[in-house]
């Protein structure tokens, strides 16, 4: 009996087996890092490059402006969201160069496509009012820097994300060749690809999505999207600042009054405005772009 309370004695004083720690996911742990870093970044400009590469018909666009985000408080909905705006003023067609004018701005409900020189105002809903936009949705549209940090679980969802090294994908790449260039530019910067989820919204959309960040500011250099067809949608950021002060009018999306003699096409959220879908204009924006170029 003696015997026996001293081995239980014993055993109750071994310590509790405990419980395996579990792994972090290091991308999950740098996403978490982007969305703490967003939550200290009111504002964000910065001169950006969107080049389009279309592969069947060996076309190159290149279009050269500035980049204006904002974070804004909706005290309606007791929630914040980012505002996002771009001006480009060349564009680059094979070995020609020319001025434009294009503007391309979300208010986290509207996406705005602004041609002053054509007098065309296209207006498109792309959420309904006090909802948050999925990322996606809005890189799907928009040839600008989205923010992944606000919408971390969002993201996971519809994309496998991997860390991968600053040159993977670009030097030696035996598809797209052409993006062996961009190498030297982001030396030393962490590199995440998102690949759709199978069964996702956005498999059928693009074969997958590349962004590079400065790893001491967690601020994004460059965004490589490519298709299924083989096209590419590259976008470069220079001389980044963060919270600075922008001129509101910059995120302006108010439609032209009639009498302006500009031509605007509204389309209402699919959601609340399902008689109207049909009509909805849902070519990609990369195909408007190429009809409007000279």
């Amino acid at each position: 009996m003696f015997q026996t309370l001293l081995i239980l004695g014993t055993l109750s004083l071994q310590p509790a087996a405990t419980k395996p720690a579990t792994p972090v996911d290091p991308a999950r742990a740098f996403m978490d890092s982007l969305a703490y870093n967003d939550t200290k970044v009111s504002s964000v400009t910065g001169d950006i490059q969107y080049t389009i590469i279309q592969a069947l018909e060996s076309d190159l666009q290149k279009r050269n402006g500035q980049l204006f985000l904002r974070t804004v408080r909706d005290d309606q909905y007791n929630a914040e969201h980012r505002d996002y705006a771009v001006r480009f003023n060349s564009l680059q067609l094979d070995d020609r160069q020319s001025d434009i004018r294009e503007h391309y701005i979300f208010d986290g409900r509207w996406f705005v496509e602004r041609l002053p020189d054509q007098k065309q105002f296209n207006k498109r809903e792309l959420v309904a009012a006090g909802e948050e936009l999925d990322p996606m949705e809005l890189m799907r549209e928009a040839p600008f820097w989205v923010s992944l940090g606000g919408n971390t679980d969002r993201v996971f969802e519809s994309y496998d994300i991997e860390l991968l090294n600053h040159d993977l994908g670009l030097a030696d790449n035996e598809d797209f060749p052409e993006l062996s260039f961009l190498v030297e530019t982001v030396e030393g910067a962490q590199q995440i690809m998102l690949t759709p989820k199978p069964g996702s919204r956005f498999e059928d959309d693009w074969e997958w999505v590349r962004i590079w960040f400065t790893k001491d500011t967690l601020l994004p250099q460059l965004y490589v999207k490519a298709d299924w067809t083989g096209d590419l949608q590259i976008v470069q950021l220079f001389d980044v600042q963060t919270n600075t002060k922008l001129d509101p009018s910059l995120f302006d999306t108010t439609t032209p009054p009639p009498e302006s003699g500009w031509n605007s096409q509204i389309s209402p959220w699919r959601g609340q405005a399902q008689a109207h879908a049909d009509q909805v204009d849902t070519q990609p924006l990369e195909d408007r772009l190429n009809e409007s170029t000279p």
